[in-house]
């Protein structure tokens, strides 16, 4: 019987907890009775999880639902917002005041979430004199130029100082516990002295220790540290995606062994690897430099089209397919596509077989005033980019020949003007013409050299690139 009696009781007390996953109470004195926002950071992002008025100075946000490890914050409209972790205790007190929402701020439940709020204030304070040394920056340049080594001297005061109240706190914390994972990555990238050293001497086997140790200090096994603020994890991919790939884009295939060393290290967190390979495929979904493409093309091959990830579901897979087949053919640096296609008068043209310099390739459609606008430009610079050795190949994307032609005819348009009325050359899937206009750049050997250039910019892109070739045998050129 008495074994029993624990039993139910312990059943009874689970029960208990389970209804309450998380309750978190909260006091804030002089506040407004608005609603109030709880919610979560994720990276550059966040997420509302609930809203609630405040009633007498108080809210009281729970849930039969745990939540996640991260950095959470309530905001209080117009413009306040306080910033509190959330580990494995996730029923705690929190009181403040509004006129003095982090200076006044005390959290009961556990030593750990007032160990951050500690350290919130000594970094407010840090971020206080920063700033104003910032503005003091700002104005004494164009008036005392001389004093500006003097304070940046006192900024990077200031940053080193930051650097060790972190190192501070998270001596205070167990290396389990969350907020000493966080405060791992902020502490910062220390190299050691044997290293350093190299900066000028050995340059390459400095940059090559930065790669392999810069997510050292990242915690893997804890997706608790996706749900921070821009300035924690996601910074540190955003730096290793900067250095590591975006520098390779001469040799974009050299920065692949990288990539695929990223994304190593999420394969045993389903919750890393989404974020990560989501990031990835944003990031170099429309990059500056079109040659990042290459990237793109190489994530989804090796880690969505071969193995599809289990928490990708079947529309985003097929709108990232449509997306990714639109410019697979058509990246910076290959070659282009031959269309061997007919005139108005049937005249076959090969891009392949054009003799020029540079091949102009121009994909519209004349009920679109964007591509009208686009041919008008283009005409006006024709005989210009004629004397640079320049031919236009302008497809028709669709089968309204009557318009066509009227359009071609009534504007004097002479370049290279083709269309493919059996739809027999998937110019589509090759060229990317789910938008229009498309203008891709070829030189004499049909390498795609740029793509999507503005109509009044080829001018002087093309005149730019010849005064390049003269100084440089370089083949692949900054794209637009």
């Amino acid at each position: 019987m008495k074994v029993k009696y624990i039993l139910i009781s312990f059943l009874v007390l689970f029960f208990v907890n389970e209804i309450r996953a998380y309750d978190i109470k909260i006091e804030i004195e002089n506040c407004p009775e608005y609603y109030v926002f709880f919610g979560k950071h994720r990276g550059p992002d966040f997420e509302i999880i609930d809203s609630l008025p405040v009633k007498n100075n108080f809210v009281n946000f729970k849930s039969p639902e745990k939540l996640e490890h991260g950095v959470y914050f309530v905001v209080i409209p117009p413009q306040t917002r306080f910033d509190f972790i959330i580990d494995e205790v996730q029923d705690f007190s929190i009181k403040t005041n509004m006129y003095n929402i982090l200076g006044d701020m005390q959290i009961k439940g556990d030593e750990e979430y007032s160990l951050f709020v500690n350290m919130q204030k000594e970094i407010a304070k840090i971020n206080k004199i920063r700033t104003q040394l910032e503005v003091q920056s700002e104005f004494y340049k164009n008036f005392q130029p001389d004093t500006i080594p003097f304070i940046k001297k006192e900024i990077d005061s200031l940053n080193l100082l930051q650097q060790n109240v972190y190192k501070k706190y998270r001596s205070q914390t167990n290396p389990e516990k969350f907020l000493n994972k966080i405060l791992a990555i902020l502490e910062g990238f220390e190299v050691p002295d044997s290293i350093s050293v190299l900066v000028y001497t050995n340059p390459q086997k400095h940059f090559d220790y930065y790669k392999t140790h810069l997510l050292d200090r990242v915690d893997f096994s804890e997706s608790g540290l996706l749900n921070t603020p821009a300035f924690v994890f996601h910074k540190l991919l955003e730096d290793y995606c900067f250095y590591f790939l975006d520098t390779k884009a001469n040799n974009i295939e050299t920065a692949f062994a990288d990539v695929d060393t990223l994304v190593h290290k999420t394969k045993n967190d389903i919750n890393f690897n989404q974020y990560i390979l989501s990031y990835l495929i944003s990031r170099y979904e429309n990059p500056k430099d079109l040659r990042l493409e290459r990237l793109l093309v190489y994530v989804y091959r090796t880690y969505f089209l071969a193995n599809p990830p289990q928490w990708l579901d079947e529309r985003a897979f097929s709108i990232m397919k449509f997306r990714i087949e639109a410019i697979q053919y058509n990246l910076i640096g290959s070659v282009a596509k031959d269309l061997n296609l007919p005139d108005i008068n049937g005249n076959f043209h090969s891009i392949h077989k054009m003799p020029n310099k540079y091949k102009l390739l121009l994909f519209w459609e004349p009920d679109c005033d964007i591509c009208n606008e686009t041919a008008f430009i283009l005409q006006s610079s024709y005989y210009k980019l004629r004397e640079l050795d320049v031919e236009i190949y302008a497809v028709l994307i669709n089968s309204e020949n009557d318009e066509w032609q009227e359009f071609i005819e009534e504007n004097a348009i002479e370049w290279i003007n083709v269309h493919d009325p059996k739809n027999e050359t998937n110019f589509e899937k090759y060229y990317g013409t789910y938008k229009t206009p498309r203008i891709f750049l070829l030189d004499n050997e049909n390498i795609i050299l740029a793509k999507d250039i503005k109509a009044e910019s080829i001018y002087d892109y093309i005149n730019t690139l010849n005064k390049q070739n003269k100084s440089s045998n370089s083949r692949f050129i900054h794209s637009f």
